[in-house]
């Protein structure tokens, strides 16, 4: 036997029909309904036997494989609307209905409840009409607004349909009219977007319009580079020791020198020959011990007795008992 797979299809008069193949007679044929195409399960199977082709028809039935029902040029075998000669597939609408569309909404008129109106495919509170037309979508008619295509707007403004009348610096000029539309005093005649240095910061905008490496004054004002090579907060322009992070001034030792007193006496250890001495006398090194008695002579007074340090009653230089 033969399995035949039939789809089923409404014809315009609403009877349902099974397009596909032909049937051989003479043995068991088995034919399987499918609600649609693209079902892989059949609603229901039919068993049932063809009867032979008496003898005059079986020279026709010969020749049936290549039968076309409709005359469309297309087989029956290959024909998925034999009996419809303007269609070979069902298409949208099925066969035995045109694909025709009325409107050219892309919606064939079988699916379309408002086949004549390209704006509806179903009719709405106005049925069918095509009623007031709003192409923005902003709730108002074409008809009653003067910007149709701007959800925005319904009047042009001063900035036309389509773009906005915003002013975002407040300055009184919408921003599609204002040269300086982020800043309010930007100078009348002087466009804002004028860049003098050319480092990208217009003028109205930068302290140090000619200046391309500054855009504030700073502490050292435009022709200064705010460099700080010690790193001790105070740039350059304004430190006198600048390669000494401890000093911004040379003080008395100069830079890179502190001006420390260890000894309090009121002369800074780089000009004081006993740093460590407050009671050293002016101009006498501290550390000098002529008599080499292990006394500085600061503080030995007999300097230039290596026997006594005081004078006692003989005096420097004469032996106690001798004199």
């Amino acid at each position: 036997g033969q399995t035949y797979d039939c789809v089923m299809l409404e014809d315009p008069s609403g009877v349902l029909k099974c397009t596909g193949p032909g049937f051989a007679p003479g043995e068991e044929q088995v034919l399987k309904f499918f609600a649609k195409e693209s079902d892989t399960e059949p609603v229901a199977e039919l068993v049932f036997e063809v009867p032979e082709y008496p003898d005059e028809l079986k020279d026709l039935a010969d020749t049936d494989d290549a039968a076309d029902t409709d005359n469309d040029g297309v087989p029956d075998t290959e024909d998925k609307c034999p009996a419809d000669p303007a269609k070979n597939t069902p298409g949208v609408c099925g066969c035995g209905v045109n694909e025709t569309d009325s409107d050219g909404d892309g919606t064939p008129d079988c699916k379309d409840k408002c086949p004549a109106n390209p704006e509806k495919v179903s009719p709405d509170a106005n049925g069918c009409d095509v009623g007031e037309k709003d192409s923005d979508q902003d709730g108002i008619p074409d008809s009653s607004e003067m910007c149709p295509d701007d959800p925005e707007k319904t009047e042009p403004g001063e900035c036309g349909c389509g773009i906005s009348d915003i002013d975002t610096d407040n300055d009184g000029l919408p921003d599609c009219t204002d040269e300086c539309p982020t800043s309010f005093s930007d100078p009348v005649g002087d466009p804002c977007d004028h860049d003098e240095d050319n480092d990208g910061i217009h003028d109205f905008a930068d302290e140090c319009p000619l200046n391309p490496n500054k855009t504030e004054l700073g502490v050292c004002g435009c022709d200064l580079i705010e460099t700080d090579q010690d790193g001790d907060g105070t740039p350059d322009c304004i430190d006198k020791c600048p390669l000494d992070p401890k000093k911004i001034k040379p003080g008395v030792c100069g830079c890179g020198v502190k001006d420390k007193d260890s000894d309090d006496d009121g002369v800074a250890d780089c000009k004081d020959a006993c740093p460590t001495d407050p009671n050293d006398p002016v101009g006498d090194p501290c550390d000098h011990d002529e008599d080499c008695d292990g006394y500085d002579d600061w503080i030995d007074e007999c300097p230039f007795d290596p026997l006594k340090k005081h004078p006692d009653s003989c005096g420097c230089g004469i032996p106690e008992g001798s004199c």
